[in-house]
């Protein structure tokens, strides 16, 4: 009997391991489906705030633009809406920008309505119906809002007018959330925005017209299904709603971002739902099976080993049981507050623990009057480590950035990486002179090589810096202003800080009349194409010649490239520039072929968005065939290090152009650690070597070794070569003697106009 007792008492043992085990691993499961949960929507709420944060600051951009638009000063101060025109500028937007449902209201300085977008309405004052109108009016500022207005829930701006320093009206901007629904849905989240029902009665003329009890539906074209979820199953569950809802009937995944107004009561209701199936699970599966499996195994030694241990010590062990278990808990609970509140590739604290850290800095400053300092950094050039390197080589820059970021820092003092490759840092109770000593520490620590296996990186950082309460005295305007030195500092050749001052302020205006000024350059044609030719060294003949761009502005003169190149490309306005290049290189160069010239062949470069665009080698073949250009004679270069981004796509797109009968050159060549299999697969004709190997010539043994080796390379893979940056005639020399005879350089001739090339080398006067 006593033998059945103890067999039954193993089995009973055995039986509640499996089910703690069961348990824990239910726990397990059910503590990692809700962080997977909190952070889906914690994206959803996190991606809707800055869709909408984007879209504010565009509308307010657009306005301020307005602002200094000529033809609404005039029509302000002859008081003739007739001189406006803004009726197309919407549906512009709106094909060429993601700015969808646009309009404008232009009101002069007594309140009274001269022009409205949406109607032909005018001349009605809106001083009784808009009190925002009437403070504007009593102290002109920029105002920016969402409100709702009898028509809808809108962003809005109102931007004041000045000429010759006197305030003359006000324009104004407004703007749907529709383009936003849509962007929410093309990444993969349903939207339903519902506007408060203590708007009812102000919503006279609602736009959709739809209402769900007493709430308006904001969104045109909201999802059916959703509405008839919210209708069924939730109703006010999902206005009140502060984190998530999992509802496995309908298999979504529900979170609500409230928008509040200006009284901080909710105005607006964004009810967002996410399909489970797109919410990835992947590593809570294989959780579960490395711990099913090691259940199995401890169950099995357990099994075996159980007898003897209830036998001699089954008291202590169970006490010993319960202990490790206890402890394990208590671990596993301290990992996932960890993994919630820290980086998992730096393990530094993420943006949750920062913006607390921050809060509680603020706090502790307030209460015993010091001051807290706030730098923003971001890593220089991380892309090009990425795309050279890979992500891995990527990581470990990071970790090795985050350690060394500690190692300059004190112990009570805040690291944290915001994501990608900006981190930032809370300082308190330290001077001014101090902060400037800290800052100068981080640049100058940056300067010592990271090694990464047998890879040498060299990496620096633009750091912005606030500082409470001189520049804000809450966690997100000091993160912000931190953020807005930041990129002061990156504009001012990065590797160095800035501490941030209101006249950063005008860095927005900078940027907005430059890229006004660009716009009117194409209009007006002030950008003319210049030409460097290309000379055969034995027989000075001209064998090629490369077109490049100059910006005759009407105030600063001639402008090189430099200047307004990298600026148009961040505004979407280069591929305008390059589009104009081509067809007056084009025109210009067919002239001269008209006439019997003899120059070999015409180069232009293209630019990384050209390779980027689909529709590039289309307009490329169109702009030819207009003008019944010879493709043999063109020649297309592109940049050594823009050739080993996205390869294969390169590769297809090179493809493609050379098909059409253009010569592929690589540009810069020796800078874009290129490797030799891959510059053997790509279907080029020339390479080019690059003018700082050419400028230490014949001088600096390294430099000679180098373009040996480049000419050889040409040799071997039957390419033509070309050097370009010869200024010397003893480079010219050198080159020639090396088998390199085609050269581009100031010993010939800098880049000129058409007008001197011809006079200088083709002998028209």
């Amino acid at each position: 009997m006593n033998k059945y007792n103890k067999l039954a008492s193993v089995l009973t043992a055995l039986t509640l391991y499996i089910s703690i085990g069961y348990f824990y691993i239910y726990q397990n499961t059910q503590e990692l489906m809700k962080e997977k949960y909190e952070k889906a929507s914690m994206k959803m709420r996190d991606t809707l705030t800055t869709l909408i944060k984007e879209k504010k600051e565009a509308v307010s951009l657009i306005s301020i633009v307005l602002s200094y638009d000529k033809e609404i000063i005039e029509s302000l101060e002859k008081n003739d809406s007739t001189l406006i025109k803004l009726d197309n500028l919407p549906n512009t937007l709106k094909r060429t920008s993601s700015l969808q449902n646009i309009w404008f209201q232009v009101i002069d300085k007594k309140g009274i309505s001269l022009y409205r977008s949406w109607t032909s309405k005018k001349g009605d004052s809106l001083l009784k119906a808009r009190l925002d109108v009437a403070q504007m009016l009593k102290k002109p500022k920029i105002i920016s809002s969402i409100s709702t207005g009898k028509y809808d829930m809108t962003f809005k701006t109102m931007v004041p007018v000045y000429n010759n320093k006197k305030f003359i009206g006000i324009v104004e901007t407004l703007a749907k959330f529709n383009s936003i629904a849509i962007k929410m849905n093309e990444l993969g989240n349903k939207i339903l925005i519902l506007v408060d029902k203590s708007y009812k009665k102000q919503l006279t003329k609602a736009f959709t017209n739809i209402f769900i009890g007493d709430y308006y539906v904001a969104n045109l074209n909201a999802d059916k299904n959703l509405i008839d979820i919210y209708k069924k199953d939730y109703n006010d569950t999902l206005l009140n709603l502060n984190g998530y809802i999992v509802d496995n009937n309908n298999s979504l995944l529900f979170t609500t971002y409230h928008l509040l107004d200006l009284n901080n009561k909710n105005m607006g209701y964004f009810i967002l739902a996410k399909k489970l199936s797109d919410i990835n699970t992947r590593d809570v599966e294989l959780s579960n099976k490395k711990y099913i499996f090691l259940l199995i195994i401890f169950g099995l030694i357990i099994f075996g080993f159980s007898y003897y241990i209830y036998a001699i010590k089954y008291q202590k062990f169970i006490e010993y049981q319960n202990e490790k278990l206890e402890e394990d808990v208590k671990n596993r609970t301290k990992k996932l507050e960890h993994i919630a509140h820290h980086d998992a590739l730096t393990n530094l604290p993420n943006r949750v623990l920062f913006l607390d850290r921050l809060k509680q800095s603020l706090i502790y400053s307030k209460r015993n009057k010091v001051n807290t300092f706030v730098l923003f950094l971001d890593l220089d050039r991380f892309k090009e480590v990425n795309d050279t390197y890979g992500h891995d080589i990527g990581d470990e820059l990071l970790k090795k950035v985050a350690q060394r970021l500690k190692n300059s820092l004190r112990n009570e003092d805040t690291v944290a990486r915001l994501g990608g490759d900006e981190f930032t840092i809370i300082v308190r109770e330290i001077t001014y002179n101090n902060m400037l000593e800290i800052a100068k520490k981080i640049i100058d620590n940056m300067q010592t090589l990271f090694f990464i296996g047998d890879i040498k990186l060299h990496s620096t950082f633009s750091i912005g810096i606030s500082s409470y309460p001189s520049d804000g005295e809450n966690a997100e305007d000091l993160l912000k202003n931190a953020d807005t030195a930041m990129y002061t500092a990156k504009e001012s050749g990065k590797n160095n800080f800035r501490f941030y001052n209101e006249e950063m302020s005008q860095l927005t205006k900078e940027r907005i009349t430059l890229e006004t000024d660009i716009k009117s350059a194409l209009d007006k044609h002030e950008f003319e194409v210049y030409f460097q030719p290309k000379i055969n060294a034995t027989t000075d003949k001209v064998v090629g010649l490369e077109s490049l761009i100059r910006w005759n502005h009407p105030n600063k003169g001639l402008v090189f490239p430099d200047s307004f190149i990298p600026f148009s490309e961040e505004v979407g306005l280069l591929k305008y520039i390059d589009k104009f290049m081509r067809k007056e290189t084009l025109k210009i160069t067919k002239k001269w072929l008209d006439l019997g010239i003899d120059f070999g062949s015409v180069s232009f470069n293209a630019s990384v968005l050209d390779l980027e665009d689909n529709a590039y080698v289309e307009s490329l073949k169109n702009e030819i065939d207009e003008i019944g250009y010879d493709t043999s004679l063109l020649e297309l270069e592109i940049l050594e290090s823009q050739s080993m981004k996205e390869q294969d796509r390169v590769i297809s797109i090179l493809k493609e152009i050379k098909a059409l009968g253009l010569k592929l050159t690589i540009d810069d060549f020796g800078t874009g650690y290129s490797s030799l299999s891959y510059i053997k697969k790509l279907p080029i004709d020339k390479l080019k070597i690059d003018r700082s190997f050419i400028k230490d010539l014949p001088s600096n043994k390294n430099s000679i070794a180098i373009v040996r080796t480049i000419i050889t390379l040409a040799k071997n893979l039957n390419l033509e070569i070309i050097a370009e940056g010869a200024e010397t005639e003893a480079q010219v020399n050198f080159l020639v003697n090396e088998g390199c005879e085609n050269i581009q350089g100031y010993y010939y001739s800098k880049p000129i106009t058409a007008k001197e090339l011809e006079k200088k080398f083709f002998k028209i006067n």
